[in-house]
């Protein structure tokens, strides 16, 4: 799941106690893997190089 988040929604201050809340339960689960979208393109690049498209 990718989950993104804009900066005028999520920094409202009101908001920030609920995103935490929802990220740490979210990072608790086995298997999960918190990165960034450069990461993720990194990863796609190295584990299907060579591969037709």
């Amino acid at each position: 799941m990718s989950l993104v988040l804009h900066p005028f929604v999520i920094n409202q201050p009101f908001r920030q106690k609920y995103l935490d809340q929802a990220l740490e339960h979210i990072a608790q689960h086995p298997g999960v893997w918190l990165t960034t979208s450069d990461e993720i393109t990194e990863h796609y690049a190295r584990t299907t190089a060579g591969q037709p498209a």
